[in-house]
């Protein structure tokens, strides 16, 4: 799962929240996809994420998560 995957960025010693890379579908974007950066991540809910300027990414809607190119999570 996606939430879990980004709550073990941000707890492992060996790994930084900045460095990952979310791909999330986005309606209305180019393929209808969108791609964060890690350190955008405001806090994690139960049910989606929050970046810093306000927007909630519902974790079902995350299709790929990055780390230094190596796929950690892929829907």
């Amino acid at each position: 799962m996606a939430r879990n995957i980004i709550n073990m960025v941000l707890w492992h010693p060996g790994m930084e929240i900045n460095e990952i890379k979310i791909s999330y579908i986005h309606r209305g974007a180019p393929g209808n996809l969108k791609q964060i950066n890690g350190i955008y991540i405001e806090r994690i809910e139960r049910g989606f994420l929050i970046l810093r300027e306000g927007t909630q990414i519902p974790y079902h809607r995350i299709v790929k998560i990055e780390n230094k190119n190596k796929i950690l999570y892929k829907k």
